[in-house]
């Protein structure tokens, strides 16, 4: 994995908290949604090829 994954992970994961406990009441899967999430948008800014 690559450190922007890592990092975009990390991210999503800590807002996903938040999130999670204001909109769904359960921070639990706010973290879920996160890293999902993250994880989504740091592959999507992995290197290109082509």
């Amino acid at each position: 994995m690559n450190n922007k994954l890592w990092i975009c992970c990390l991210l999503g994961a800590a807002a996903g908290i938040v999130v999670g406990q204001l909109v769904f009441k359960s921070p639990f899967l706010g973290i879920l949604v996160g890293l999902g999430l993250g994880a989504l948008v740091g592959a999507g800014m992995g290197p290109r090829r082509g």
